[in-house]
């Protein structure tokens, strides 16, 4: 999976920070149910979600529209349900990165990590359309 190692240390660096319930965890961590989304620098378009419970570990992730423009995964009403969403501008989307010898990253594209802020609830879904995306889709800076 594409965890990395983290510190509790790193929440005193962040530039922002909100707690989010995953009811189902994260593909691979179905277990962790509580995470923390951290922004470490406003300037960069990164952020880190880390495991409140369990391991030590934290994923990389990026926005996925502003990487993405064109990023239109397709979710199932039973899935977006879990969400309880009342407001869309509440909702956020994100694509975990995988960071590959060389420097090179990737970012998957078939499992979005959806989140709302209204009421601090998570997911990772598997998009309908799957198959129209990369499970390691090139990150361009």
């Amino acid at each position: 999976m594409n965890a990395v190692h983290t510190e509790a240390q790193t929440e005193r660096k962040v530039a922002s920070q909100e707690e989010f319930r995953f009811p189902h965890g994260i593909l691979g961590f179905e277990g962790v149910k509580n995470y923390r989304l951290l922004r470490i620098d406003n300037d960069s378009p990164y952020y880190w979600l880390q495991m409140l419970e369990g391991p030590e570990l934290s994923f990389l992730m990026v926005p996925s529209i502003p990487c993405f423009p064109n990023y239109n995964p397709d979710l199932s009403k039973e899935d977006l349900s879990l969400l309880q969403i009342q407001n869309a501008e509440s909702l956020m989307m994100f694509n975990i990165v995988t960071l590959h010898e060389g420097g090179s990253a990737t970012a998957n594209l078939k499992g979005p990590i959806i989140l709302n802020r209204d009421n601090h609830v998570g997911a990772q879904f598997v998009a309908i359309n799957a198959s129209d995306y990369a499970v390691n889709q090139s990150l361009s800076n």
